[in-house]
């Protein structure tokens, strides 16, 4: 079934909700939907509703479902990269059910967030977030800011655990997982140019405790989508196959 993002979705089934033109026009002309057929609205909290298309595009809701918070909080604290290299960390981290993205400029940072530009960038990569729930039926959408120091970022993370990827470390990761699963876990990777002893300094007087993947350095758009894969695997919803989700509420002519 076709899904797609509201982020003002409201009401009870029965009720009719009013679809965003932006949406109606791509319901229409691009995949030429029909009245009576149906689709499914998120609001990107958790919340999941099956509507059936009316005359006027309006859509009837027909079923409302709430999916379970994740079991498993992930907050990626991301040297800022250049161009198409943060957009695959923002889409592939979606889908990877990363819950926050917090953009840090760091000092061998390639790309740069000028002031004049970063609201514009951010309303870009919101749409990629949100592109990449809709696609892998994400019920939850993550937070993306951008840090105002990379200092203050890593300082204001309350998260169990902490992890610094940084190439410099001896420090394999598996000797720094609990055995118990965390509930939270916040992870820092560098830019393209890597994390300098200076910011390595700053992350481990937050609590950070750094590790290496392995033998190879990898790189950043790449380092970040290896660690939640494995910390998803083992702590989170990655080898879950339960939905996760309860009936709010469901019409009787829904099928």
């Amino acid at each position: 079934m076709r899904r797609f993002f509201i982020s003002n979705l409201t009401g009870n089934v029965g009720d009719l909700v009013e679809l965003p033109a932006e949406l109606i026009r791509h319901l229409h002309t691009v995949l030429r939907l029909s009245a009576g057929e149906q689709i499914q609205l998120f609001n990107g909290r958790g919340q999941q509703v099956r509507v059936r298309l009316q005359q006027n595009f309006a859509a009837e809701i027909l079923q409302i479902r709430q999916a379970e918070p994740p079991q498993l909080v992930l907050s990626l604290i991301q040297g800022i990269a250049k161009g198409e290299k943060l957009e695959l960390v923002l889409q592939k981290g979606t889908e990877l059910g990363v819950g926050s993205f917090i953009l840090a400029q760091m000092e061998r940072s390639v790309g740069r967030m000028k002031p004049e530009r970063q609201a514009k960038r951010l309303q870009r990569w919101q749409k990629i977030i949100q592109e990449a729930a809709r696609q892998c039926g994400q019920p939850w959408l993550p937070q993306l800011e951008v840090g105002a120091s990379f200092a203050g970022t890593v300082s204001a993370n309350d998260a169990e655990l902490k992890l610094l990827l940084w190439e410099e470390s001896a420090q394999p990761l598996v000797k720094l997982l609990p055995e118990q699963a965390p509930k939270s876990i916040s992870i820092v990777v560098g830019p393209e140019g890597g994390i300098s002893d200076c910011e390595a300094e700053i992350a481990r007087s937050a609590g950070y405790q750094p590790v290496r993947l392995g033998p190879r350095i990898l790189r950043t758009e790449t380092a970040g989508l290896a660690i939640v894969s494995i910390l998803q695997y083992l702590y989170g919803d990655l080898a879950d196959i339960q939905t996760g989700s309860q009936m709010i509420c469901e019409g009787k002519d829904s099928s």
